[in-house]
């Protein structure tokens, strides 16, 4: 036994003197990490945005002009590790977060994902419910619950590595952090596309919304030279919406959001009384209107039409109004009535889906 013991000691010995020499190397190894972790942040922030995954310099360079509606101004690596940056978001909270964040969720910005192929592991429950442009493409995607409540237990368990919110989640910022390093990306004041470019941005997918918006630009033009067989030069456009957000609410849209497709897309002019009114500006939820004043802005050639049914007796009203009877798309049977979940969703999925239906629907 005391032989053993003896040996046991010396043994012991000769292992901590071992583990001084290694201590000793370590050290140097982790000097030349640390260095090497600094100049690949370096390269990184010099513009190898591709090879690293960070979106920085694109960001920057591509969204200067829009720096004070964004408040997206800057991505920066952060200092001794390649695999992380620091991303300042849309509230000015300068937030560290992945180079290749793997486990997202998100409480907007699903349809944008989807579009530059990244699936999240967690979305809130209106995104997985309410679009037809994705209904096929988010099996395997877990619901957090509703975007201003989300479910915590359930957003732990997913063990994200970063969340995506848009400026209304403010309020739940500090809860949010707690479970992941979350960031703010702006929706107000941008289109669909800067919504997916943001957004892409920050997972390292600048590439695939490149590729996603040349793809969408041939194919508008393909769907302009198309329908120039079946539209005529000159031919108006309206786009009427019946209920949604309050009862017996009757509103028209000019360019963007429900009106994106047809104004800006396929670049088919509205009536100069639409027009006009909506250059004033302020028309996110459209422009409201009485029923009298059917005939003065609901006159175009072609109307679109989005009828919610949350109001099913003020649609019955207006259809048997003779306001509605006699304007001329009605007159000439150009009313096209649109499935509210795909023209009533505003993001890049949504609108070339609904770029699809148009040319269904007037290619005829």
């Amino acid at each position: 036994m005391r032989t053993r013991n003896n040996r046991t000691l010396l043994f012991g010995a000769l292992i901590l003197l071992f583990t001084l020499v290694l201590s000793a190397c370590g050290s140097g190894n982790n000097v030349n990490n640390e260095t090497g972790g600094s100049q690949a942040a370096d390269n990184t922030n010099a513009g190898n945005a591709s090879a690293s995954g960070n979106a920085a310099n694109e960001t920057e360079a591509g969204n200067a002009a829009n720096t004070s509606a964004s408040g997206n101004t800057s991505n920066t690596p952060a200092a001794g590790n390649a695999e992380t940056t620091v991303f300042k978001d849309a509230l000015g909270r300068e937030v560290t977060i992945p180079v290749h964040p793997q486990r997202v969720i998100t409480t907007q910005y699903l349809p944008e994902m989807i579009a530059v192929g990244f699936k999240p592991v967690g979305a809130a429950s209106h995104l997985l419910t309410g679009f037809t442009s994705i209904k096929d493409q988010i099996a395997g995607i877990e619901d957090i619950g509703a975007a201003n409540e989300p479910n915590v237990e359930k957003m732990l368990a997913l063990k994200p590595d970063l969340i995506i919110a848009a400026e209304w989640n403010k309020d739940q910022l500090d809860s949010l952090s707690k479970i992941a390093p979350t960031i703010v990306i702006q929706w107000d004041g941008k289109d669909a596309f800067q919504h997916m470019t943001d957004v892409a941005g920050v997972l390292g997918l600048s590439d695939k919304a490149d590729e996603f918006k040349r793809n969408f630009d041939k194919k508008t033009e393909d769907a302009r030279a198309k329908l120039a067989e079946y539209v005529k030069p000159g031919e108006t456009f309206g786009v009427v919406v019946i209920g949604g957000y309050e009862q017996k609410q009757l509103r028209v849209y000019g360019s963007g959001n429900v009106g994106y497709t047809l104004f800006d897309a396929l670049k088919f002019p509205m009536t100069d009384a639409v027009k006009t009114e909506w250059a004033k500006g302020d028309n996110g939820q459209g422009l409201s209107i009485s029923l009298e004043k059917l005939p003065e802005f609901a006159s175009a050639d072609r109307l679109f039409l989005v009828q919610f049914d949350n109001d099913p007796d003020f649609i019955k009203e207006v259809d048997a109004s003779s306001l509605w009877k006699n304007l001329p798309a009605v007159k000439n049977g150009k009313v096209y009535t649109l499935d509210d979940g795909l023209w009533f969703s505003y993001d890049v999925m949504s609108i070339s889906a609904q770029l699809d239906d148009a040319v269904k629907l007037l290619a005829k």
